[in-house]
């Protein structure tokens, strides 16, 4: 679920690095919905797919508050 993963983004200290592809889709869901900035690695590179996330934008952090998150 991309609320538990958001929840864990926002008690850990960023940057943080996610590689498993169950995280990475959820990882898509929350950058399309506002809440964080992250990159991927290229998707046809050497190495497994990964991604860091960077930052929890305003809109995520406003969404915490209002859900409770924070």
């Amino acid at each position: 679920m991309a609320y538990a993963l958001f929840n864990r983004i926002l008690a850990s200290q960023l940057p943080m690095q996610f590689s498993h592809p169950s995280e990475i889709d959820r990882l898509k869901d929350l950058r399309d919905a506002g809440y964080i900035k992250v990159a991927f690695s290229p998707p046809h590179s050497a190495v497994p797919l990964c991604a860091t996330v960077s930052e929890v934008t305003n809109l995520g952090r406003a969404a915490a508050r209002y859900f409770g998150s924070t």
